[in-house]
């Protein structure tokens, strides 16, 4: 309890002072470096990143809310424009966004850790072929745990969700380079290769199936 306490006490220093924020990811990213930041750990990351993600929850549903509100109210006054879609057509996607933000919420400490291990795969890979000194399990945690630092933009409406997907690479690459000495090269095509998987994996799936048709 009192370390998930000074990682939310770090958090808020973060989100307050930018500068903490990047001496607590450059440390994470170095750990021979002293500081007196707590360590970035896995379960207080993906608990507070939790926290985060409610919040980005919340502030969507009352954007959305507001939205369908407006609706209303211009439908109600007989606006020829919104007079033209039934309440209830109009009113679907409010409760599509509903129901998958619900879900977004549920699942998403398990999204997190699915991806946080799949990411610790690739980089495991890439750290036992560069002949990395550390042991290679333990590099390629300690650079998914930081990256998930990149959650902390979670707390802007809407646009969090890009500037984390940003941060999140920057700070892959940036692991990369200083924890396993990957060329600039190299650290790029470690970030493409989960895309490079997954569009082999669906051509692979796509032949498989016109075969399957064709055959």
């Amino acid at each position: 309890m009192q370390e998930l306490y000074s990682h939310f006490h770090t958090f808020i220093l973060c989100l307050l002072r930018p500068r903490v924020m990047l001496d607590w990811m450059r440390y994470g990213i170095s750990p021979e470096q002293n500081s007196d930041l707590p360590r970035p750990e896995l379960t207080s990351q993906i608990a507070l990143s939790w926290s985060l993600a409610a919040v980005q929850a919340i502030a969507r549903l009352m954007i959305a809310n507001l939205i369908v509100q407006l609706f209303i109210h211009f439908q109600n006054n007989n606006d020829y424009f919104f007079g033209l879609i039934e309440t209830e057509d109009g009113l679907l996607p409010y409760y599509i966004m509903l129901f998958s933000t619900t879900l977004d919420l549920i699942f998403f400490p398990i999204l997190t850790l699915v991806a946080t291990e799949f990411w610790n795969l690739v980089l495991r890979l890439y750290a036992s072929l560069l002949d990395v000194e550390e042991d290679t399990d333990d590099v390629a945690r300690d650079i998914t745990t930081v990256a998930l630092s990149s959650n902390f933009f979670l707390v802007l409406p809407v646009i969090g969700v890009v500037f984390r997907q940003i941060s999140w690479l920057y700070l892959l690459y940036v692991g990369c380079r200083h924890r396993m000495g990957a060329s600039r090269a190299l650290s790029v095509v470690i970030l493409v290769t989960p895309t490079v998987v997954m569009l082999m994996g669906i051509s692979l799936i796509s032949l498989v199936v016109f075969y399957l048709f064709m055959s």
